[in-house]
This record gives structure tokens, sequence and C-alpha cells, in this order.
């Protein structure tokens, strides 16, 4: 009798209810099933329902979009026995897993480190249709491809029944063959432990499989010996590191021990108790024939134990203490002896209220360069600043001057004054200058206002620089020295000053009252 629905799934009414797909299965499949003995999915006693999975709706390109699950569809008045009534064994076998841990061995030929291999797998069987598969965990150089070991498809059992595997077919402590892989299974998650207690089939223990010459030779992780003083010295280079306690260095900050040692020659070794830190520094004297080198040791924390470790290992974490030097004992310093001959008053002091030890003074001084008064500074001529001039007189590669930032920061404020020449040239007296002195560095500048018609270019008369009041012993100018009234002469240049305006004058009024 022809049908007269669609030839389409889910539109004959004769079809299975319980298959879940309608793939088209290859010839050669089908030649290999073709005398397979199919049984109906068998249904089982689950431990616990899988809670309803709503999928996420992020992600979307339309925000109208809703993706479903087909637990969201079922009907909310019905009960749970008749729900579960009606409900194919596909649908209540749905996200049912059972997980179990198993081992085989593989023979390793060609190889002197090891002769077999334990290949350990994850094994799922899906009690949904009754198929499983098998992963097997990556390990680092292992040389062997590691990941999906066998993907998800129905296995048929190894004694030629022409049956599939069944949940009955896993056992612990037991084998399972295939594919022709001999499977021993070892352990198995809790909800598969709860699942055949309630089949009345219990598993037994778990065990330990085991591990073989690659696992305990190659895949142990060497464990480095902790380098603190490298670990620190790395961190703080980037910018980070762990803040020491400033306690040591805000009580002995600028609190140095002086000890007079002696090693084939005389030497100073400084001790800073702000931070446990040691240096050595040579006693260069005048026609000593020795080439003058000021530091025989850097300043560093110097530790007790000195040897040549391998890259990563250090043993700089137990350094001396002032307590480590004492008078008359050697004191090794890199496999180098230097005697202890005597301290300075302030190390002396220190051991006696520190240790109650009297450590004797004495030693050969560091030798004070004589300064020499013989040096002429000749008269600065006017161009540049004075400041840097000076520089080529005391050094033969000067240095810029240091300027005082926390001045420059703190007194960005201008004085300015009204000024005309004090002179008696019929075309200089009615010329007009603003005269604006800078509290931030001390230096001046003269500018000349436009007038139109007068015939003399305005614009910058004199540069801005320090300039000196020769009228005060040439010290450079100071704000006390522009008094609204008096004259001033800079650079040569007779000025009277007329008027300052209103800032200049509340300034004024706030700090000379």
């Amino acid at each position: 009798m022809a049908s007269a629905f669609p030839k389409l799934p889910g539109f004959v009414p004769t079809q299975e209810l319980d298959k879940p797909n309608f793939r088209k299965v290859s010839a050669l499949k089908q030649e290999q099933n073709r005398d397979i003995n199919q049984q109906p999915n068998k249904e089982y006693p689950v431990p616990r329902k899988q809670p309803i999975q709503v999928p996420p709706q992020s992600g979307m390109f339309n925000p109208d979009y809703l993706s479903t699950t087909h637990a969201m569809h079922m009907p909310k008045n019905v009960t749970n026995d008749s729900e579960e009534l009606y409900q194919p064994s596909w649908v209540k076998m749905d996200r049912h897993v059972l997980r179990f841990s198993g081992y085989f061995k593989e023979a390793v030929v060609e190889s002197a480190l090891e002769n077999y291999r334990i290949r350990k797998i994850t094994l799922f069987y899906y009690l949904e249709d009754h198929s499983l598969s098998m992963t097997e965990p990556k390990q680092e150089n292992s040389g062997v491809p590691q990941g999906a070991f066998l993907k998800r498809q129905k296995v048929l059992r190894a004694d030629g029944s022409k049956t599939f595997i069944m949940p009955e077919d896993f056992r612990i402590n037991q084998d399972i063959e295939i594919f022709g892989k001999t499977i021993r299974l070892y352990d198995c998650d809790q909800y598969t432990r709860e699942f055949y207690e309630g089949i009345g089939q219990p598993q037994a223990a778990s065990f330990n499989p085991g591990s073989d010459s690659f696992e305990t030779k190659t895949m142990t992780k060497y464990i480095p010996q902790k380098d603190t003083v490298m670990k620190d010295y790395l961190e703080h280079k980037l910018g980070g590191g762990k803040v020491t306690s400033q306690k040591q260095f805000l009580e002995n900050d600028r609190k140095v021990l002086k000890f007079y040692v002696f090693s084939d020659i005389d030497y100073v070794l400084h001790y800073y108790l702000a931070d446990d830190t040691i240096e050595i520094k040579e006693i260069n004297s005048a026609n000593s024939g020795r080439v003058p080198f000021p530091m025989m040791l850097r300043r560093q924390k110097l530790p007790r134990k000195f040897s040549l470790n391998q890259p990563g290992q250090t043993y700089a974490e137990d350094f001396i203490r002032p307590q480590d030097i004492q008078f008359g004992q050697p004191l090794i310093i890199y496999n180098r002896k230097f005697i202890i001959k005597g301290c300075d008053p302030f190390t002396r002091y220190y051991y006696q209220e520190k240790f109650n030890v009297d450590f004797p003074l004495g030693g050969q001084e560091e030798y004070q360069q004589e300064q020499r008064s013989n040096i002429i500074i000749p008269p600065h001529n006017g161009i540049g600043d004075e400041q840097d001039s000076l520089g080529y007189i005391y050094r033969l590669q000067p240095k810029p001057p240091k300027k005082d930032f926390f001045k420059w920061v703190d007194n960005q404020v201008n004085l300015r004054f009204l000024a005309m020449f004090n002179t008696t040239k019929p075309e200089d007296k009615d010329r007009v200058f603003v005269i604006t002195y800078f509290l931030n560095d001390d230096s001046l500048l003269v500018y000349e206002p436009t007038v139109r018609n007068s015939g003399i270019p305005d614009g910058k008369f004199l540069e801005k620089r320090k300039y000196k009041n020769v009228n005060n012993n040439n010290e450079f100018f100071v704000p006390q020295d522009f008094i609204v009234g008096n004259e001033v002469l800079i650079n040569g240049w007779r000025f009277q000053l007329l008027d300052c305006d209103e800032f200049t004058k509340k300034w004024f009024a706030q700090n000379f009252k």
C-alpha cells in the first residue's frame, strides 16, 4: 500500500522512533555489518538525571536568534512517570557516559633506555547508542602521536559473536580487547561506580598501573635549586621585585664601619650598615711607584663561602656580618686573606655598644691630596653662562653645572618692572623697557616694547641669563635689588625703575614685610 506521507525523515510513520540519525552508510561498512546481530538499545537505571542544558546565547550575530535543545521543548504539565514512559532510549540515556582508565604495554625496539612503554588511555562509553571512544593523554617528548586514540563508534566483541560491546563487558582489573589491543582497566570515575552499583554489578577497587622507564627517567621534572639572589636581581632589573624592609636602611643610613686591613699592601675596608655591603679601597700615596687604582673590590655583599658553581646555582645567601670581623683574625675575601689592623673611632664605639668588644684604633690613613691654591680664575667675558665657563677651569673634561631642581619647580614666578634709561642723551631719554626677573633660576630678561615712528627697533634688549650687580660686590641680582624708584646697573646699562605690575606688588608685600 502506497503511503501518502513524503519519504523524508520525520514524516514516515513506520520508521523507528529511537533512530538517532539518518546518515548514509558506505558500501564497505554495510558489507562488514551485514551479518552483525543487531540488538535494540538496552535501557539502564541511571544514578542521577542530567540537568537541562541551556546552550549559551552569546556570540550570535542576530540578537533575536535563540539556540534550543530537545530538553527545552518538553511539556511542563506532564509528570515524570509519563514523561519517562514515552521517551525513547536515546533520549533517556542522553549525556550519560561511563569513564574508565586503562593501559596496554607496547614493545620498544632499538632503545637503550627502555624495552617497553606503558600507554595509558581514557575510555568513554556512551549509553545513548552503546558507542565508545578512547583518548591518550599527551606526554612531552614521548615520540608517539597522542590525543584521540579511537574516534567514537560501536565496537564488536572479540569473541566472534557478532555483537557490540556492552557495559557488562567492562570490569576493573580485567582485560578487554578492542580492535586487537588488549587493554587492562585499572580505574573509573565516581559516576561509573554508582551506575554499576545500580545494576547490581559493583566494580572492583582501583590499582596503580605502575610506570615504565620512560616515565621515571625522562618525565621526572628536574627541580632546580632556587637562586633567590639572581631572581631578586632579575625582578628588580625589569622594574619589579619584592620591596625589602626599610627599617635597616632608615636606622643605619650613612653609618659606615671603617677598618684598616693589610694584604701585600694596606687597604681600607668600608662596611655599610644600611645594606650590609662591603667595599675595599687602595691607599694610594704620592711617588709610591704604583698605578693608582681606586677600588680593590666594588661595593657588594660578601658571601662567607666562595666557589665557582654551575649556572643558576649560588651560595651567596650567607653573607658576612659585622660580628664576623674581629681584630687580628684573617678575613677571607674571595680566597684572598686580609689581616685586620684597626678601625676608626666610630667603628670602635659601635663595637663597644653593640657587641661589648674593645676594637683597637690604628692603621694607615688615606692619602689626602693637597689642594692647589694657585688657580687663577679669569674674569668672565660675558659670553654664555659663567657657571659653564668655570667648568673648563676646574676640570679638563667639564661637567654641566648642577641646578637646583626644587627651586626651579617651586618658584615658577616672574616679577615684571617698568624702567627707562637714566641718561641725558635726547634719543634715549624716552625709551621704555620691561625688566622680567625669573625666580626659578635668578635670571633677567630686558625687553623693549614697540613705539611707533620712534626709529628704534623693538624686541629683546638683553638676553635671558644671570647678571651680576656691580654695586653689590659682583653678586648675582636678587629680588631685593629691584625697588621701584631706585637705579640698577645691568650689563653697563643704567635703568631707572618706574613701576611694577600688581602681582609683583603682592609678592613683595607677602615676602618682604
